[in-house]
């Protein structure tokens, strides 16, 4: 029977009590719901697109107006996937992070080169 501290009076309780006995404190700090935050789809999409758009900016040759159009609304696709993964909490925060910064300078880029 192993016996843990209670998170708000510090007594001594099981370790399975949902509750303290003494206080009346709830003891679990992470629900079940909590800790499966659901796939990382939408991070990995993110990334995926920044990653992508990233890589065409080394590509030299001209670019057309259709080109960039397509690029740039892949950078947004990857920005608005990034931000919704972040927003919700999902697994692979650190995943939509970096999409969202690559699909970000890849935007910024596009955006830049469709003004001249």
């Amino acid at each position: 029977m192993a016996m843990v501290f209670c998170r708000a009076c510090a007594k001594e309780i099981h370790e399975t009590a949902p509750v303290c006995p003494q206080c009346g404190a709830r003891q679990q700090v992470a629900s079940l719901e909590a800790t499966d935050a659901g796939s990382p789809w939408l991070a990995i999409l993110s990334l995926i697109f920044g990653i992508i758009c990233v890589l065409c900016l080394f590509d030299d040759s001209e670019w057309d107006r259709d080109t960039l159009f397509g690029l740039g609304t892949l950078s947004i696709a990857g920005l608005i996937c990034g931000i919704i993964s972040i927003n919700q909490r999902r697994n692979g925060n650190n995943l939509a992070i970096a999409g969202v910064v690559l699909s970000g300078i890849a935007a910024l880029v596009f955006a830049g080169l469709s003004i001249n």
